[in-house]
């Protein structure tokens, strides 16, 4: 295991075309608020409606564009 990093890590439990599994690797020492732009990125990434996902976590500071440029790295990596 990466010992400068944590996982936050979702897995389906059922069958689907969509992704099976979905991790993010986390620095060790984050804020509460750069954990919720994180989760904020998950539930992007797990393809929830940008509309549900502001009413789900109100103001998100970050831009639609970083989101988007994260999901593409992700789905590279992945």
């Amino acid at each position: 295991m990466d010992k400068e990093y944590d996982f936050l890590i979702y897995k389906r439990g059922n069958d689907t075309k969509e992704a099976k599994s979905i991790e993010l690797k986390l620095p060790n020492e984050m804020t509460c608020k750069e954990f919720k732009t994180i989760c904020i990125r998950m539930a992007h990434a797990l393809g929830y409606h940008e509309s549900s996902v502001r009413e789900a976590f109100g103001q998100i500071e970050d831009t639609y564009n970083e989101v988007v440029e994260f999901i593409k790295e992700q789905n590279e990596i992945g």
